[in-house]
């Protein structure tokens, strides 16, 4: 899989806005790619999959308009987002170094999911949209295979 940094700017607002790019390229390889998920629900998260995509240019625009005192009262500038983008991408290195090939893999991918619905979740409570995405990728840690 190719490398992914989330929160990648040089200010908070920006950065915010390049995790919901980055988040959305990143769900799209790994949904196409199929292995992580229980094949029984292929179909049926490939079709959410593709309702969702207005949700990520709705959420950016929402931030993008965000009083700056709505996102810090959600930890979403300054060092506080500092920490959170920080933990993603921990997880999210580890999910790319040792992919699934590795017992314990789908954790992984668990994980970093688990951590980014968190973020999302912020958002989502600063903004006032973007809990469908945070829902969609709880149901996908839920369909997660494991791998034990």
């Amino acid at each position: 899989m190719e490398k992914f940094v989330f929160g990648a700017g040089e200010d908070d607002r920006k950065r915010l806005l390049n995790f919901v790019d980055t988040l959305q390229q990143f769900l799209e390889k790994v949904i196409d790619n199929g292995e992580y998920f229980q094949p029984k629900f292929r179909e049926d998260y490939k079709k959410a999959w593709m309702e969702l995509n207005p949700n990520f240019s709705a959420l950016k625009d929402a931030l993008q308009r965000a009083e700056t005192h709505t996102l810090l009262a959600q930890g979403l500038l300054g060092t506080q987002l500092n920490l959170k983008l920080a933990v993603v991408n921990h997880f999210l290195g580890e999910f790319l170094l040792y992919g699934i090939e590795i017992i314990g893999g789908h954790k992984l991918l668990e994980k970093l999911l688990r951590v980014v619905s968190k973020l999302l979740a912020n958002m989502a409570t600063a903004v006032s949209t973007g809990l469908a995405i945070q829902s969609f990728i709880d149901f996908l840690v839920s369909m997660i295979k494991d791998d034990s």
